[in-house]
C-alpha cells in the first residue's frame, strides 16, 4: 500500500505515519520542514503561505 501523509511530523499525523511504516507501507510525507520527518518515509516539503 502506498500512502500520501499531509503533515505527518507531529501529532496524529504522526502516529498514522508511524502505524502505515510498522505495516510496511511505502509512506510519502508532505510537510513544511519544521519537525524532522519519521525515518523510513520520503519527503516532499511546501508551505501553502510561499509564493
Amino acid at each position: 500500500m502506498r500512502l500520501l501523509m499531509l503533515g505527518g511530523t507531529e501529532f496524529v499525523g504522526r502516529a498514522v505515519t508511524d502505524a502505515a511504516l510498522e505495516r510496511g507501507w511505502d509512506v510519502t510525507v508532505f510537510h513544511r520542514g519544521r519537525h524532522a520527518p519519521p525515518p523510513g518515509v520520503s519527503t516532499l516539503t511546501g508551505d501553502r503561505t510561499a509564493g
